[in-house]
C-alpha cells in the first residue's frame, strides 16, 4: 500500500523501522519510492539550501501522505520526524544508515576547504624529482615511453622515459599519488590496470625487468594484474620453457604475490591492520617481520587477508560488497565506529574533524553514494546523534584533536 494511503500512525511506524534499520527490502523500498517521488531530485548546494528543503520538502510530504491537516500546515518538527526529514533528504545519497545503540549527542567540527566531492586527480614524480600534476578532466594514465591517458590522448614526451641506447633502456622509478579527495587509475606498462583510492601512493618501474614485477603501495588500491609470460632460451637460443613473471605489491607489513589475479588492498596507515581482498584468481600474502612466526597463506577468490600491526595474519571470508564500495562510488560501513567514517569522510572530501577526546565506541553500519558534497554526507552523522559545526579553511583548529587520514 503507498505510503500516502495509509493513516498516520501506520506511516510512522514504517519510518520509525527505517530509522531503526528494522524495515523489510519491502518497506525501505516504499520509502525510497516515497522520496524520490516527492523530492523532484532537488540540488542541494549548501547548508542553508538544506535546511529550507529540509522543512519544505518534509511538510510537502507529509501533506499529501494525509499526516497533516490541509490547512493547517506545522512549522516545527518533533525530534523523531526531523530526524526523518533528514534522512529521507539524503536518501539520493545514503541508501540507510544505523546504529545498534541508543543515540548519545556529541559535537564535533569540520575544517573545510570545498565542499564539492572526491575528484579526479593525481601526479606523476619522476626518480629526480620532476612532477607532472595530471589532468582532472581524465581518468586515467597509460605509462609507455610516450605518456598518454587512457582515451588516447598524449600527456607529453618525456626523456626519463625514452630508451637511454638502442641496446639497453634506462629504468627509472615513478610515483603516481592522490591527495585526499583524489582517485585516478594507472596502466602500469605491463598492461596492468591500478585504480588508487583517495590520499594513496604506488611506486613502481618505467619497465618491469624479465624476473619479477614489484611496486609499493601505500592506501588502497584495486589491481586487475596482466598475466606476463617471458620465454627461458637455452644456451643455444631455444625456447625451453616459458616462465609465469610474478608481479608483487609490498605495502605496509605485507607482500602480495600474484600471476594474474583481480584484488584489492587496503594499506592505510592509520587503520590499524591491512586487508587484502581477492576477487578473482589466486595471490600468496606474505606477513613480513612475524614475530610469531606467522607464515604465508594462498586466497581463494571470495577471501580476505587481514594482518595487523605485529604481522600476524587472519584469513576471513570477505564482504565483496564492503571490500569494492569505494571503486564502486560508496561508503560502505559495516560496524564501524565513528572515527572510522570520520577518517574516511576526511580523506575523500579533504576536511579536517576536531572532536572530542573521547567519541565513544558505538558501532555503525550504513552505505553513501560517494558523488554527493562533504554537507550531505555529513548530514548522516546527525542521524547518528552526532553534530558538527562548519568552519572555513583559513580557521586554524586545535591541531592535537584533529582526525587525520
Amino acid at each position: 500500500m503507498p505510503l500516502n494511503h495509509m493513516n498516520k500512525g501506520e506511516a510512522d511506524k514504517i519510518l520509525e523501522k527505517y530509522l531503526s534499520g528494522k524495515a523489510s527490502a519491502e518497506e525501505r523500498a516504499l520509502v525510497d519510492h516515497w522520496y524520490l517521488k516527492t523530492s523532484n531530485q532537488h540540488k542541494l548546494n549548501d547548508q542553508d539550501d538544506f535546511e529550507r528543503l529540509n522543512e519544505e520538502l518534509w511538510l510537502g510530504t507529509k501533506k499529501k501522505a494525509g499526516l497533516l491537516p490541509a490547512k493547517k500546515p506545522v512549522r516545527k518538527l518533533w525530534p523523531g520526524m526531523a530526524i526523518a526529514a533528514s534522512l529521507l533528504l539524503v536518501l539520493g545519497a545514503a541508501l540507510w544508515f544505523y546504529t545498534y545503540t541508543t543515540h548519545h549527542s556529541a559535537a564535533i567540527t569540520v575544517v573545510v576547504k570545498d565542499m564539492a566531492p572526491g575528484r579526479n586527480t593525481a601526479t606523476l614524480t619522476f626518480a629526480n624529482g620532476k612532477t607532472i600534476t595530471l589532468s582532472d578532466a581524465k581518468t586515467g594514465l597509460v605509462i609507455t615511453s610516450n605518456l598518454t591517458y587512457n582515451d588516447g590522448s598524449s600527456v607529453g614526451a618525456y626523456p626519463e622515459l625514452a630508451p637511454a641506447t638502442a641496446v639497453k633502456d634506462e629504468i627509472t622509478q615513478l610515483t603516481a599519488s592522490t591527495p585526499r579527495g583524489g582517485t585516478y587509475q594507472i596502466t602500469l606498462p605491463d598492461g596492468t590496470h591500478v585504480w588508487l583510492n583517495a590520499d594513496s601512493k604506488l611506486i613502481f618501474p618505467s619497465k618491469f625487468s624479465a624476473s619479477e614485477r614489484k611496486v609499493q603501495l601505500t592506501g588502497e588500491a584495486y589491481f586487475e594484474v596482466a598475466k606476463v609470460i617471458h620465454p627461458v632460451k637455452s644456451l643455444k637460443g631455444e625456447i625451453t620453457e616459458n616462465k609465469n613473471i610474478p608481479f608483487i605489491v609490498v605495502s605496509k607489513n605485507q607482500e602480495v604475490e600474484v600471476l594474474g589475479t583481480h584484488f584489492n588492498i587496503n594499506s592505510y596507515g592509520d587503520e590499524g591492520s591491512v586487508k587484502t581482498t581477492l576477487l578473482e584468481g589466486s595471490v600468496k600474502v606474505n606477513p613480513l617481520a612475524s614475530p610469531t612466526g606467522a607464515g604465508s597463506v594462498v586466497l581463494k577468490p571470495g577471501q580476505q587477508a587481514v594482518v595487523n600491526g605485529n604481522s600476524e595474519i587472519k584469513v576471513t571470508e570477505a564482504d565483496m560488497e564492503l571490500a569494492m564500495a569505494w571503486k564502486n562510488g560508496f561508503f560502505y560501513f559495516k560496524d564501524a565506529d565513528i572515527k572510522v567514517i570520520l577518517r574516511t569522510f576526511s580523506r575523500w572530501y579533504d576536511i579536517d574533524v576536531v572532536s572530542p577526546t573521547n567519541l565513544g565506541d558505538r558501532k555503525f553500519s550504513g552505505k553513501l553514494y560517494r558523488n554527493v558534497n562533504a554537507y550531505q554526507a555529513l548530514q548522516v552523522l546527525k542521524l547518528l546523534g552526532v553534530d558538527f559545526n562548519l568552519e572555513k579553511n583559513e580557521l586554524k583548529a586545535p591541531q592535537k584533536n584533529i582526525i587525520k587520514p
